[in-house]
């Protein structure tokens, strides 16, 4: 999922989730879920910090591109300045005052060409990210289950109605 070296800006159809219209694609929160798996939930079983921080310092130490390319390419996509300093206290293990923001989460995705970090979370979470595509193939997938039952439905009702005079 890693890319080489790129220029700014990127281009939306460079990644499936870069534009809002794909991340509403993909998470329908009026819809309910139907593989969320129940999670056991306990006394600091939900800090994810160390996890979080580890895995963005591994994914920063095998990316291609430099520390201040991530911290200039985040800024841009985020709006606001990010700094090489701000990601080495974001990574640092000493540095527990300073935790990843969850706001730099998609961005850095981006930025890096990899998804780890908010495949983890949500992951972490019960559920399961997907791709756009990903997301079409479900739904085609329940399409064909409704259109199975309503056939289903209605071959039950011509068998009970076999016989009977229509109006």
């Amino acid at each position: 999922m890693k890319q080489g070296n790129s220029s700014l800006p990127h281009s939306p159809s460079d990644e499936p989730f870069a534009s809002p219209e794909n991340s509403r694609q993909v998470f329908h929160p009026e819809q309910p879920t139907l593989f969320q798996t129940e999670l056991a939930v306990t006394f600091g079983s939900l800090d994810d910090e160390s996890v979080v921080r580890s895995l963005v310092t591994k994914i920063i130490r095998d990316c291609a591109k430099s520390r201040e390319q991530i911290a200039d390419e985040m800024s841009f996509l985020i709006g606001s300045r990010i700094t090489v300093r701000m990601l080495n206290s974001y990574t640092s293990g000493a540095a527990e005052q300073h935790r990843w923001p969850m706001q730099f989460t998609r961005a850095f995705c981006h930025v890096v060409q990899d998804w780890s970090v908010l495949r983890c979370i949500v992951e972490r979470s019960g559920f399961h990210l997907i791709s756009s595509a990903e997301y079409e193939l479900l739904s085609l997938g329940r399409e064909y289950l409704r259109q199975k039952r309503a056939t289903a439905q209605i071959d039950l009702l011509e068998k009970r109605l076999r016989g009977m005079e229509l109006l």
